[in-house]
This record gives structure tokens, C-alpha cells and sequence, in this order.
């Protein structure tokens, strides 16, 4: 473990990996009795190399330690072969997703990337509410050897999940001696500083090995106003003569209020509108995040042939002071809901103490007597910016046992439970019961403004002053503002035994060898939102608990057929039975032929399926206001069809046609509707077809290439239903089947404004994804040290997402997020004590939205100029040094010339909000150094 020569000679191979090391070609002249079987991702059959009929890429220890990368998620998502689901910018906006780190391969969504640790599944650190994945933030990367990343789906091998790939990420085992790692880094502009610090110990002995490893690591963020092009909010805008520019765009939700009528739009005090409030101001590029880790591991042979081992994981990543702009406090709708019931609160009388004189002057002038008759919204400044303070921590516990029942078979069987608990406090949001309240005021017998309840002036109530910058008194926030906290639980428990070996049945290329065994899975969700936020009684949004399980029986077999010496195939199927969907069964066909030395050509194909999880089936529904398309919008009294004369049916929309000729709506009625969005019990598993056509090259001692083809397809994919979705359903049906409730999804006030339409989970569509895999590795000796060129490149030919509902076709290939082309080009160079890396790392052209979802502030019109945006390639270098046996240091610089992500403003797709880029596809920092020493001893 602490062999310098052994290190260095690893190094001098992978010093400029790119990520990746294809699975090299064998020598078959090799005695196949003395070669080490061992077991690979994508298999549970042992075998005598890394290769597999599917497509492989490993990523290194070295390589984690040459990006300075504290984050197994930075790792992953810096290589062409995934992308970031979740990270800590485009999260940054989100009150429950804010700081996980999650990744997906092909593009398909983190639910449908299985990541295991040492071959085992891993606890979902994703509120069960929200979602399912593995947060990466609780698996540090000091206690890593490597990660194994299956480009294939794999249900047949792992079960549920694996259908665009399997992330494995491998600990280090075996260890003696102690480590201690540490390692600082900073922007180039001096700020997101970075600590980690760990220190590992262990101990080998004749039968086992034990070892301990803890450690902290921190990243301080950053501010959306420490870089200029996430500063101020902004957005694309038409000039005069109609072409595009990126302008500055500010909320309309200013903190002195802001009191609209049909002809004017006045400040709190009555004054003309004098501007809106940049939001920008207040949010988070990177959120903050701490980690504070705990692992044990321990192995024991009882028996010559008997070896068992216990680990313990423990994990707590806190997301503490994440802020964005305070609470933006619509009036009318979240106290008055003028918008949202048939009868709407009296609201406020412009004779209300409260009103300023201009303001009411102003008002009566107009012939409004109340506030409820305009749209009045204010920020909620006084109240602080709303914080989002997350703390998840993670405890998982396995165990189990290896028995070689003979020299040729072998039982493994093992158990893991973990869980994941997220405690979140959320700031700077309203009471609306209690502002109701302390807006309703009279004047006491001395003058003074009060409440008008007794009973609320007992519980603290003081009048709150809206009207205006500052008006709002600390007496007031101290009784109107509420913490909301929410809590949420995602466990998991898995039993497995495999029994694996080789019959005696030999074949030209050698003997059957087979595995089969059972599995048993339950997973356990709970996520409850705060009384507040389940009652609407907040300014956030209401929301609904989330309680469920299931569980999943799985028996699976596996076998290889070594045909001849250089055909082999390898066949595996599971059947699963799931408590709600039932039974499933899914298979594997795998062939590997070398028709020449050196050469080896290999295919697979596979079925998959993604069982929905706590949140596809028990997600409690939540609030949203999300704009939609009303089908009745324009109908006029003779519009022909279905959905026409549907319409017509309802009398609030019938009565509003035959006074206006048509039925319209204002702006305001059509950015009214609400409704709630939530898990779906109807829900089935999604089905994956997956396809894979490679080769495997050592042209010659020093150069080999893998080129590997793939096609994917998932039918039933699980989604979200759009509400517009719904509500097209709903009124395209004929008449005599027409039903105004859709199923009680949809409710239409008295003037026939939709005011709540909702929805759910559903299998919606099915998405089709194909491309190429291409891995060059070129070795050899310049000088005296080792030089090394690598590159890794993906190419996405196609991603589609077909509806089938109406069959309609979108392409999404060559958008920001899925670019035609990807790669990582690594140059190194080893010398003695030193070596040197420079990687660069390459995004393609690409597209905002290939389907015109996007748009300029100006027209609503989609985006032409800026809906191109260009290449972009980073540059890292880093460098190592070899002091002595016991002491290495790193230093390096990620985006070495300071390359500025492209801005992705407010109207476009990829854009995160609060940060104007996508922090997916852009490194959204700058210029950043790191440096860091390792001590063993």
C-alpha cells in the first residue's frame, strides 16, 4: 500500500487518463490455470480479464486525485460518459433538492442510473417526495479506488433502475498503515474556497484486514454576485429594430410594493412605479456544503474457506445560509385569493389607516374603494431573504459472508439497510392567517394603529405596513414570520445470495460457467412538509405529506458459454414480482469473438425495466402555478368541433361567450390557475430495449482503441402529466363523454377562469437515445519517463421523447444538455519523482431548445440568435511530486484559462435559474487552483 515504486509506476500509466481505461485485449497464450478469476461490473460470473460484452469505462484513484475534485460527483460529470443530474447551482434555486449531487448516464435521468457501492445498492438520498437517486455528496472521495461505469443497461444482472447504465463506485480494501490527506483550493477571483481533510488508518493481518477512515471536507459556494454574468437577472430582449440582446430584467415584485389597476401602476406610498427588485442579489451560483464522514470496514476468514466482513458508512452533508431573494408576497392572491375562490376575502378598504393619502387619492380617482380590485404584490424585504438550511445524513450498514464450497464453487451472500434522513429549515416565509390579520386595523383610544381581534393583539399582533420600502416594523416580522421545516426519511433493506462456479460441462473455449441466486428489496419513503405548508396557511406553497413502501422479489440467473476459444456468449434473465406492479422479467444477451489476436469484436442486447419509485407512486401533492393553455381560450359561439362545443357545455364559460361573442381571458386570469402535482399508485414500470455493437483494438504494444455503438429505447417512461396535458385529454373527448371535473382534476370559477387544474404521475412516453463510445490510450517511453495520450469522445446520433398520447415527436440531440459531441483529451508525461497532466475537455456547438420552447421578454417570440451557442473547451493541468516514501504533493488549476460559460438568461431551457448558464454542460466558477499533500506512514 505504501510502495513508492509501485505508485509511481501507476501513476506513469495514468497520469493523463482520461477517465477511462478501455478493457485491453488478453494474451491468450497465457495459462488460463494461473490467472486470478475475478469479478467485473456487469456480471456476477468470475472471470480471467476485464473484458465484457458491454461497454466498460473505469475511472482511477489517480484520476480523482489529478482533478482536485472533493466531489465524486465533479469526477463523474467531468467525463463525457455522464452528466450532472442535480448539483449545487442548478439546485440552488430549489428548497429540496438544494445541494444534492447526483449523475446520469445517456442522458436519461438519475432514477435510471443505478450507482452501487462495492456491486451493492446504495440508500436514495432524494426526499421521497421529490424523487429517487443516490446523493454522491455521501460517498467521499477518500475512501475510493475507483468507479466502474457500465455503459448498458443491466436489469437482468442488478434489478430495477439499471436501464441507461450502472455506476459502481469500488472502495479501497485492504489497507495498512495510516494516510492523511489534505488539500485547499481556490477561485481565481479569491472566493469559493475549498478544505477537505481525511485521515485513514488500517491493519493487516494473516486472515483479514480492518480499517477506519473519517474526515471533513467543505466548499463555501458562491454568490450569484460574484461573477458578472449571473449578477443581475437578465434575459433576451428585442431593440428597436427587432434584433436580440442580453438586457437586465428585474422582478416586478419590488420591496415598496407595487398597487396595479387597469390604468396605472403605483409604488406602496402612491408615487408612480418607480422599479422592480434584481433577484439576482440574493441567490447562490454554488451553494455552500459541508461533509462530515465515518467509514469502517472490517474482513475476518473464520475458515479457509469461510471469509465474512461488516461495514459501517456515515455520512451528514449540511447546505447551511443557501438564500434567494425575500419572499415575493402577492397580496390579492395568497391572502385575498382573488383569484382562486368564487368569493374572494373583502380585502382591504382604501380607508384602511394603513393606506397612504396619495395612494387613496389616487385609487378613489380611478373609482377602486379597494385593494382587492387591483393586483397588489410587494417584496417581503424586512423579513430577510428566504434560507434554505438542509442537513442530510446518511447510515448504512452491510454485512455478509464468502464460502468456496470447493475449489470451483462459490456462495456470497450479504446484507444492507441504510437510511437517509433530511432535515430542512426554510426562512423568511408569511403566515398568511397571521397577516390577514395584522392588516385588518383600527385605531385604538389613544391614536395608535392596532389589530382589530383581541384576541390576535394578545398573541402579538401589530399592525403590518405594506405600503412602502421599510414600513414593515420588527414587531411586525416577529409575528407574521413563520420557519417552515420539513423533514423526510428514505430507507432501504437488501438481501441477496448468489451461489456461483463452473459446471462440468466443458466446451471448445473451456467450461459452463454459471450463477444464479435471490434477492429480496424493500424500500420505505416519508416526507412531511411542515403543518403550515400542509394547510396553505404559508407564502410558500402548499404541500402534501409524502408515507409509502414497496418491496420487490427477484430470483436471477447468469451463465457464459465459452463456445471456442475465441466465441463466447453470455446469457442472464431475472424475474422480479413487485408489490404494486406485479411481476416483471427482464434478460441479457452478451457475445464476445476475437477473430484474430489482438481484436475483439463484442455485442448485447437487453431489456430493462425502472420500477416506479415512492415518489412516482406516493409523492404528496404539491402546489403550483405553472401557466397553461386553456382549450376553451378563443371559442366563440359558433367554433366547431369536440372540444367547442365541450366548452360551450360549462355555463360560466358559455355565459362569459354569449356577453364578450368569444371567451378571453386577461393576463392575470390566464397566470391564475393553481392546482396540485403529485405520485400517481396507478403507476407501472417503465421498459427498456437496449442495444450495443463494439470493438476492442491493441493495434500495437503501445495503442488501443474501444469503439462501442448503442440504441435505447424506454416505452411507458414515467412522468409528470402537464396540466395543459390534462386539460387537451379532457376536452377532446366527444361530447356524450365529456365530463367538466375531469375526474375531479380540474375547477372553474364562477366567470369560468380555471382556477385548479391538477395532475400526477403517469407513464406518458417513450424515449429513444442512440450514439458512439470512442476510447484511444497511447503509451510509450520518451526520455527517460513515460508519456501517455488519451482520449475519450461521445457522439449522441439521436434522443427523442415521442408522446403516447397523441404520438407527437420531439428531437432534443444537440441541445445545451446533450450536445452531438463530447470528449476528453489527456496528455501526461512521467519523470522520475514528477509527472504532469493537462486535460481538455470539449462541448460541443449546440442548441438552447431544438423545439422553440423558449423566448425573448420582448414578444414572447422564440429565440433565434441566442438560441445558438458555441463550443467550449476547458483546460486542466496539475502536476505531482514524489518528496519521499511517505510524502506527495499535488497542485494543479482547473479551467486553466479562465473560460467564461456562455449566458443562458431568463426565457431559455437550459438555463439554470439564478445563474443565467448551465452549470451541467458549463463550469460555472472560473479559474481554480488546488493543491494538496498525502502522508502515510
Amino acid at each position: 500500500m505504501n510502495n513508492k515504486l509501485f505508485r509511481r509506476s501507476i501513476t506513469a500509466v495514468a497520469v493523463a487518463s482520461t477517465l477511462s481505461f478501455p478493457a485491453l485485449a488478453q494474451d491468450n497464450t497465457a495459462d488460463q490455470n494461473n490467472i486470478e478469476k475475478i469479478e467485473v461490473t456487469g456480471s456476477r460470473l468470475s472471470r480471467t480479464s476485464m473484458e465484457t460484452p458491454v461497454p466498460v469505462t473505469t475511472i482511477g484513484r489517480e484520476d480523482i486525485v489529478q482533478t482536485g475534485a472533493i466531489n465524486v460527483a465533479q469526477v463523474l460529470n467531468m467525463s463525457p460518459v455522464a452528466i450532472a443530474g442535480s448539483d449545487q447551482s442548478n439546485s440552488a434555486f430549489s428548497t429540496t433538492t438544494v445541494g444534492l449531487n447526483t449523475t446520469e448516464l445517456r442522458n436519461l435521468g438519475a432514477a435510471r442510473t443505478l450507482v452501487l457501492l462495492n456491486g451493492k445498492r446504495f440508500v436514495s438520498g432524494v426526499d421521497p417526495s421529490t424523487g429517487y437517486a443516490v446523493d454522491l455528496n455521501a460517498i467521499p472521495t477518500a475512501m475510493i479506488e475507483r468507479i466502474e461505469i457500465l455503459k448498458s443497461a443491466s436489469s437482468a444482472v442488478y434489478g430495477s433502475d439499471a436501464v441507461a447504465g450502472v455506476v459502481n463506485i469500488i472502495t479501497r480494501k485492504d489497507f495498512d498503515g495510516v494516510e492523511i490527506n489534505a488539500q485547499a483550493g481556490i477561485s481565481g477571483e479569491h472566493d469559493r474556497q475549498t478544505q477537505n481533510l481525511n485521515l485513514t488508518t488500517g491493519k493487516n493481518w494473516d486472515d483479514g484486514n480492518a480499517w477506519l477512515s473519517f474526515g471533513i471536507d467543505n466548499d463555501e459556494g458562491l454568490r450569484s454576485t460574484a461573477r458578472e454574468f449571473s449578477a443581475v437577472d437578465r434575459a433576451v430582449l428585442l431593440d428597436e429594430n427587432g434584433n436580440e440582446y442580453v438586457g437586465e430584467v428585474f422582478s416586478s415584485f419590488p420591496p415598496q410594493g407595487r398597487i396595479t389597476t387597469e390604468n396605472n401602476s403605483y409604488d406602496g406610498d402612491g408615487t408612480p412605479y418607480s422599479g422592480g427588485f434584481n433577484r439576482a442579489s440574493a441567490r447562490q451560483l454554488v451553494t455552500p456544503l459541508e461533509r462530515r464522514y465515518v467509514a469502517a470496514e472490517i474482513r475476518q476468514n473464520l475458515t479457509s474457506d469461510l471469509n465474512v466482513f461488516g461495514s459501517v458508512h456515515w455520512n451528514s452533508a449540511e447546505t447551511q445560509g443557501s438564500t434567494m431573494e425575500p419572499t415575493p408576497f402577492n397580496i390579492g392572491e395568497d391572502l385575498w385569493m382573488n383569484h382562486r375562490v368564487e368569493q374572494p376575502i373583502d380585502g382591504l378598504s382604501v380607508y384602511s389607516p394603513l393606506v397612504p393619502d396619495l395612494l387613496r387619492q389616487n385609487l378613489l380617482a380611478e373609482g377602486v374603494d379597494n385593494l382587492n380590485q387591483t393586483k397588489f404584490v410587494r417584496r417581503m424585504s424586512e423579513f430577510g431573504v428566504r434560507s434554505t438550511d438542509v442537513t442530510r445524513d446518511t447510515l448504512r450498514l452491510a454485512t455478509g459472508f464468502t464460502y468456496n464450497i470447493n475449489y470451483n464453487w462459490t456462495w456470497d451472500s450479504y446484507m444492507t439497510w441504510g437510511r437517509t434522513n433530511q432535515e430542512q429549515l426554510n426562512g423568511g416565509q408569511v403566515n398568511t392567517d397571521r397577516a390577514r390579520l395584522a392588516l385588518d386595523v383600527i385605531e385604538d383610544e389613544n391614536g395608535n394603529l392596532v389589530c382589530a381581534s383581541p384576541i390576535a393583539r394578545m398573541q402579538g399582533c401589530v399592525p403590518l405596513n405594506l405600503f412602502g420600502e421599510n414600513t414593515v416594523s420588527q414587531e411586525a416580522v416577529n409575528y407574521v414570520s413563520t420557519p417552515a421545516k420539513a423533514t423526510g426519511t428514505a430507507e432501504q433493506f437488501v438481501v441477496q445470495s448468489v451461489i456461483s462456479g463452473d459446471l462440468p460441462v466443458e466446451l471448445a473455449g473451456g467450461f459452463v460457467g454459471v450463477a444464479g441466486g435471490l434477492e429480496y428489496r424493500e424500500e420505505k419513503g416519508t416526507y412531511s412538509p411542515g403543518d403550515l405548508a400542509q394547510t396553505g396557511a404559508s407564502s410558500t406553497n402548499r404541500s402534501e405529506p409524502t408515507d409509502g413502501s414497496y418491496n420487490t422479489k427477484d430470483i436471477f440467473v447468469e451463465t457464459r458459454l465459452p463456445v471456442l476459444m475465441n466465441l463466447s456468449f453470455d446469457l442472464a434473465a431475472r424475474y422480479s414480482k413487485h408489490s404494486v406492479t406485479g411481476s416483471a422479467t427482464t434478460w441479457n444477451i452478451g457475445t464476445e469473438y476475437e477473430p484474430f489476436d489482438g481484436f475483439k469484436l463484442r455485442a448485447s442486447a437487453a431489456t430493462a425495466i425502472r420500477t416506479p419509485n415512492i415518489s412516482d407512486l406516493y409523492s404528496g401533492a404539491g402546489e403550483t402555478f405553472t401557466t397553461i393553455t386553456d382549450p376553451c381560450l378563443d371559442v366563440t359561439a359558433t367554433t366547431p368541433g369536440d372540444i367547442a362545443q365541450n366548452c360551450r357545455s360549462i355555463a360560466s364559460v358559455n355565459n362569459r361567450i354569449q356577453a364578450d361573442g368569444v371567451f378571453d381571458l386577461t393576463q392575470a386570469e390566464i397566470q391564475g390557475t393553481g392546482g396540485m402535482v403529485g405520485g400517481n399508485p396507478n403507476v407501472q414500470e417503465e421498459t427498456a430495449d437496449t442495444y450495443s455493437l463494439g470493438a476492442i483494438w491493441q493495434i500495437n504494444d503501445s495503442l488501443s482503441a474501444t469503439v462501442d455503438y448503442y440504441d435505447i429505447t424506454v416505452e411507458d417512461a414515467i412522468a409528470i402529466t402537464g396540466r395543459s396535458t390534462v386539460l387537451q385529454r379532457c376536452y377532446s373527448v366527444s361530447p356524450e363523454n365529456f365530463d367538466a371535473t375531469c375526474n375531479e382534476q380540474v375547477f372553474r370559477s364562477s366567470d369560468g377562469v380555471l382556477v385548479d387544474v391538477d395532475s400526477s404521475s403517469s407513464n406518458e412516453n417513450i424515449i429513444s437515445t442512440s450514439g458512439v463510445d470512442l476510447e484511444l490510450n497511447y503509451n510509450t517511453s520518451i526520455a527517460d519517463g513515460q508519456f501517455s495520450a488519451d482520449l475519450i469522445w461521445n457522439y449522441t446520433d439521436e434522443y427523442n421523447i415521442e408522446s403516447i398520447y397523441d404520438g407527437s415527436v420531439e428531437t432534443y440531440e444537440g441541445e445545451v444538455t446533450m450536445p452531438n459531441h463530447r470528449a476528453n483529451l489527456n496528455l501526461g508525461y512521467a519523470l522520475g519523482d514528477v509527472s504532469f497532466s493537462w486535460r481538455m475537455r470539449y462541448w460541443d456547438s449546440s442548441k438552447d431548445s431544438m423545439n422553440g420552447y423558449n423566448y425573448n421578454f420582448t414578444n414572447n417570440a422564440p429565440l433565434e440568435e441566442f438560441n445558438n451557442v458555441g463550443s467550449v473547451t476547458y483546460h486542466d493541468i496539475s502536476a505531482r511530486y514524489f518528496m519521499s516514501e511517505n510524502y506527495e504533493f499535488t497542485v494543479g488549476v482547473r479551467n486553466a484559462f479562465d473560460k467564461q460559460p456562455p449566458i443562458l438568461p431568463q426565457g431559455t431551457v437550459s438555463g439554470g435559474t439564478g445563474i443565467n448558464t448551465a452549470s451541467e454542460a458549463y463550469d460555472a466558477t472560473g479559474r481554480y487552483y488546488f493543491a494538496g499533500v498525502t502522508v502515510t506512514f
